[in-house]
């Protein structure tokens, strides 16, 4: 222990002067009496009575003497040397992400990095500043600014709760970076996925907490029209076991909150298996399909999946190519839910009533205000430049999985002789690639919608595609039906958590104002003079209503479906974490020896001496 005001303890010198006046007595008035022979024995007899009758006589000096000593070593404030890792600034980042709620030992995982956090606080220097920060998307990730108050930063700690969505750990590091400028501050991430985090910056420390868990989650879940038979739905879900033990359940499918069909799934450790329903389209139409696993594992939230059955109206398709077309067109023909037209790149005027545009080998000076194909865009298009065209043959090494458009079409080592090497814009992103780049890719532009194959898909002398029974008439009406617009009141009306979703009106109906209902029953009112409008609040699994003055005007479902979130990073052997060593450092370049002053302590005891020599001298008087 060391003072910071050692020049305080001079004022010790005032304790003799203390003692002195306790010692001064008052002169007394001398009275004349014929004997004291009866006092000298009373008090004799009292002595006798009374034990430590000379500690009795010094106590309340002895209690002045101790309370200005206290005084004085409070005034003299003193500390007690220590390490700690926030002396300075610090930017504390706490997950609070989908896979935060799996449950360990009945608590979850947010509860115990919650409890992590309240540590760290305790640990803050009495002249240090901390800011909160949670995972959510930017600019919603400030919970608390830096501040030295301590009591505000744990309330905010206990005000935050968990979200359903995937964290933001690039942008919210970037944003870290950017407020923690100094090159003392430290930034420290508490949460499942800290393991996970690429090219951690060099000031980040890393608190890990859960242990490997249990859980078996549903990764994927579409509902489409069978491309065979259009009046029948075909309901996939991919489930995984992400545990090290094997499941055994049932997988239930309700529509309309009544049970439909379910189907007994037995699941082994680290494997994937999907599970197919055939649904025939009897006046199904708007009701909600709902997938549950009826299991007890450490994650709940990626038990279930939503969707909606729809009524498909026919969809009018334009092609436009200047050669014959055969297999492209008897795939389209045998679509009974595709009108076709087919003319003439020279004849083409743009789009009249059509829904969608099939170029073949062609791309207009205009582009369609519509959804549209383009086939093997030799000139390459507005925001697409084709840099060569390479003869040499190539093998798809690359495929998306999860996209609508791949379901169930593998296109690995699929042979094409010839292909266009393209430079995809910021917003394109590659369904399949090869050693050369991307050759099937998607995007969405300007309220439009691509798909863009850079190859001659349906030409036999470039590659089997079209062969591909049935890949290549799946892929084809998984794309059509993917370009295909809706023409529900929000669009597209299943996401995953966290996209935003579009909410179509009319001119009156904005102006009134719109009550969106989510999951967990409470209401939010979004008020906007233009259409459509924009909604970001999807941060929780279930079903969302739309309504205006109590109105409904459409629904729209939000499901999980993120592998990482439903696998959740658990900590291994050698993970870095913020811990002491024997002696009380904190392991890391943070820690730096602070003083920890203990004057309040020697304050509250000095006062509480003080009302014991008050009582002592009242009593005695």
């Amino acid at each position: 222990m060391h003072f910071l005001n050692g020049s305080a303890l001079y004022l010790f010198a005032f304790i003799p002067l203390v003692a002195s006046l306790h010692f001064l007595r008052l002169r007394r008035n001398r009275h004349v009496v014929p004997s004291v022979m009866f006092w000298l024995e009373a008090i004799e007899d009292m002595k006798a009575n009374v034990p430590f009758q000379r500690i009795r006589k010094y106590f309340p000096l002895i209690l002045q003497l101790v309370f200005l000593s206290l005084a004085v070593v409070t005034v003299a404030r003193p500390a007690f040397r220590s390490y700690s890792p926030l002396f300075g600034q610090s930017l504390l980042i706490l997950e609070n992400s989908a896979s935060m709620q799996s449950t360990e030992s009945g608590k979850s995982r947010f509860d115990i990095a919650k409890k992590r956090a309240l540590e760290l606080i305790d640990q803050l220097d009495d002249r240090g500043q901390m800011m909160i920060m949670d995972t959510s998307r930017p600019p919603h990730h400030i919970r608390q600014g830096f501040t030295s108050d301590k009591e505000k930063l744990r309330r905010t700690i206990h005000e935050l709760t968990p979200q359903h969505t995937s964290p933001e750990i690039k942008l919210i590091l970037s944003s870290a970076a950017a407020y923690g400028k100094g090159a003392s501050t430290g930034i420290f991430y508490i949460g499942g996925n800290a393991q996970e985090i690429p090219n951690p910056p060099p000031r980040l420390q890393k608190i890990v907490v859960g242990t490997p868990r249990e859980n078996v989650g549903i990764v994927q879940f579409n509902v489409s029209r069978n491309p065979i038979q259009p009046r029948q739905f075909q309901i996939l879900a991919g489930l995984r076991n992400f545990g090290s033990e094997e499941w055994q359940f049932r997988a239930r499918l309700d529509i309309g909150g009544r049970w439909y069909d379910d189907e007994r799934v037995t699941l082994p450790p680290g494997e994937n298996r999907s599970i197919v329903f055939t649904i025939d389209d009897e006046g199904f139409d708007g009701l909600v399909v709902s997938l549950n696993l009826e299991l007890k594992d450490d994650l709940a939230l990626d038990n279930s999946a939503w969707a909606f059955l729809h009524r498909r109206e026919p969809t009018r398709v334009l092609l436009a190519s200047d050669r014959s077309q055969p297999l492209l067109s008897k795939m389209l023909e045998a679509d009974a839910n595709i009108e076709l037209e087919e003319i003439g790149t020279q004849d083409y005027r743009g789009l009249e009533s059509q829904d969608i545009a099939i170029f073949d080998g062609y791309a207009p000076e205009n582009l369609p205000e519509a959804n549209a194909v383009f086939l093997n865009p030799v000139n390459g298009l507005p925001f697409m430049p084709v840099t060569e065209t390479t003869t040499k043959p190539v093998r798809v090494i690359y495929q998306d999985r999860v996209h609508a458009i791949m379901r169930d079409v593998p296109l690995i080592d699929l042979s094409v002789r010839e292909s266009l090497v393209v430079q995809l814009p910021t917003w394109g992103r590659s369904l399949a690639e090869t050693e050369k780049g991307a050759l099937i890719w998607w995007g969405e532009h300007a309220n439009r919608r691509y798909v863009v194959f850079a190859f001659d898909a349906f030409n036999l002398e470039t590659s089997r595609f079209a062969l591909l029974i049935p890949s290549g008439p799946i892929l084809l009406s998984h794309c059509l039906e993917w370009l295909t617009v809706s023409n529900t009141t929000v669009q597209p009306d299943v996401v995953k958590v966290g996209t935003p979703v579009k909410i179509t009106l009319s001119d009156q109906e904005a102006e009134e104002g719109v009550t969106v209902q989510l999951p967990d029953g409470s209401t939010t009112d979004i008020s906007s003079q233009t259409s459509p409008i924009t909604f970001a609040g999807t941060s929780l699994v279930g079903v969302y209503t739309v309504s205006i003055r109590e109105r409904q005007i459409g629904r729209f479902a939000v499901n999980l479906l993120d592998s990482q979130e439903s696998g959740g990073s658990s900590p291994q052997s050698g993970q870095e974490r913020v811990e002491s060593d024997p002696e009380g450092a904190p392991l890391g370049n943070q820690a730096q020896e602070v003083n920890r002053e203990i004057w309040k302590y020697t304050a509250c005891l000095g006062i509480f001496l003080l009302l014991i020599e008050w009582w002592v001298y009242h009593r005695n008087n």
